[in-house]
């Protein structure tokens, strides 16, 4: 589960270090430049783990201008990280009031609301970024979307988006697993089969799809390769909840 959480909002880190602050309201340019000052000491300090500094930070960041977008949305990062979910959520739509493009700031309050289990919620807030030309990073709506459609049983919408997110990076290796699943859940063992080999082809260290590929070889009596399958997702992370599942299953 926390590797799922996490795959919805990544790309933040990249992000975060080309933002700067911009301002809104009645806000003097000395005290935008000041709150910008306490937003890169914030992102430093967030950047080296050390969190309470960076909440310090942030603090002081926002009462010199409490619209800077950035300090807002490393706010609910943060938030989100400690699950503080709806402060996390108020940070993030407080973030995209100051500034309507802040596109990882619309992910991320989708990925919150995912969290949550509010899946049309979430549609609503992400299904923008996948008709949004300037987004850097699409596939990660488009995967988004695809999730949030699963969890709402719409498989068709489900499978539409997860492969678009795998059509736009090919190396999207959450989208391919997740992917996967759909296809599972729709019958189509091939299809999943050929989706999950393709996954761990691109990603053979990624842990998942080594499990569902041998659940899969064992529902259709490929016993040997199931424990093979089933071998290597415990190798790779034999104390992970996921490894103990893989040696359940052998």
């Amino acid at each position: 589960m926390k590797r799922r959480f996490l795959s919805y909002v990544i790309g933040f880190a990249m992000a975060i270090g080309l933002l700067g602050g911009c301002s809104g309201g009645q806000v003097s340019d000395e005290a935008v430049a000041k709150s910008d000052f306490h937003y890169r000491l914030a992102r430093n300090y967030y950047n080296d783990r050390n969190l309470a500094m960076a909440q310090r930070e942030l603090h002081d960041a926002l009462e010199f201008n409490p619209q800077n977008p950035s300090a807002l949305h490393l706010r609910g990062f943060i938030q989100m990280g400690l699950k503080k979910l709806e402060e996390a959520a108020e940070s993030f739509a407080q973030a995209l009031l100051a500034k309507p493009d802040f596109y990882e700031a619309r992910n991320n309050l989708g990925a919150v609301r995912m969290a949550q289990g509010r899946y049309d919620e979430a549609v609503r807030v992400i299904e923008p970024l996948a008709q949004e030309p300037l987004y850097p990073t699409p596939w990660f709506a488009h995967g988004n979307l695809g999730r949030c459609y699963h969890q709402l049983g719409n498989l068709d919408q489900a499978r539409r988006y997860l492969e678009m997110s795998v059509f736009l990076n090919p190396r999207y290796c959450l989208g391919f697993n997740h992917l996967g699943i759909v296809h599972v859940d729709r019958g189509n063992l091939r299809d999943a089969t050929e989706v999950f080999k393709k996954a761990i082809k691109t990603c053979p260290k990624f842990q998942e799809p080594h499990f569902h590929l041998g659940v899969i070889q064992q529902r259709t009596n490929r016993l040997a390769d199931a424990d093979a399958s089933f071998a290597t997702c415990e190798e790779l992370a034999p104390d992970s909840s996921m490894g103990k599942r893989c040696s359940i299953r052998r």
